[in-house]
């Protein structure tokens, strides 16, 4: 008997117990805090490579096609960039301008290809770039953002083309072209939490222009470039 009485009241302490558990509230996981540490400006330098093309199209009179060539300089980068960062939980967006010193050019001498064979010589030089974009990205972590970026591109241009051995220039451009670009890159926070180091690559696009030169020659100026640059930022 008083083994059947402290099995059943063993029983019923173990039943209370439960339905006390079983009304007891469940607590929600708590919240995950995203590290603000991106929102605010920044300033900073870059380095890098570009590679500058030109496609020159040239007309003589309205439809007769002189010749065709394709050129690609290519040159180191150095220069600054300025921006601003604002931040909500995993995504960062902001604005960045940046100005660029450069000197992507080249030159070639070949025979016009319109079946004449008039030894020419084209020359194309990239000088200066600068852009202003906006930019947007995730975290992949606290302190690495992923992004994409794009906006307005200006450049110190330089087109012509010459018969070999010519004083002057026939057709030339000296010029600021205003264009667009896009691209993307990573960004990342090392152990100073004020400054971070960045890797991007632009895709800069000049257009055409058509410009016209002596006698009845127009040359058709496609300039177009490929940026890439690492960089450091001090941001407050």
């Amino acid at each position: 008997m008083i083994k059947r009485y402290l099995m059943t009241s063993v029983s019923c302490l173990a039943l209370t117990g439960m339905a006390s558990a079983a009304d007891m509230p469940i607590k929600a996981p708590a919240p995950v805090v995203v590290t603000q540490i991106w929102a605010g400006p920044y300033i900073g330098i870059n380095g890098g490579a570009v590679w500058h093309q030109l496609k020159t199209d040239t007309l003589i009179g309205a439809s007769f096609l002189f010749d065709t060539v394709k050129l690609t300089g290519t040159s180191g980068t150095v220069g600054g960039q300025i921006g601003y960062n604002w931040q909500s939980q995993n995504f960062v967006y902001g604005v960045e301008a940046d100005a660029n010193w450069l000197n992507a050019s080249e030159s070639n001498q070949h025979r016009a290809n319109n079946g004449l064979g008039f030894p020419v010589v084209h020359t194309t030089k990239l000088s200066w770039l600068a852009t202003a974009r906006l930019r947007a990205g995730v975290l992949l972590a606290p302190r690495t953002l992923v992004f994409a970026t794009g906006g307005v591109a200006v450049g110190g241009v330089e087109n012509e083309w010459r018969f070999v051995g010519a004083l002057t220039p026939n057709v030339r451009q000296d010029d600021t072209r205003v264009g667009w670009t896009a691209g993307g890159g990573i960004e990342h926070f090392i152990s100073n939490p004020h400054v971070t180091v960045k890797a991007e690559a632009l895709y800069v696009d000049f257009g055409r222009d058509s410009v016209r030169g002596t006698g009845s020659y127009t040359s058709r100026f496609k300039n177009s470039a490929i940026v890439g640059r690492l960089g450091l930022n001090l941001k407050w």
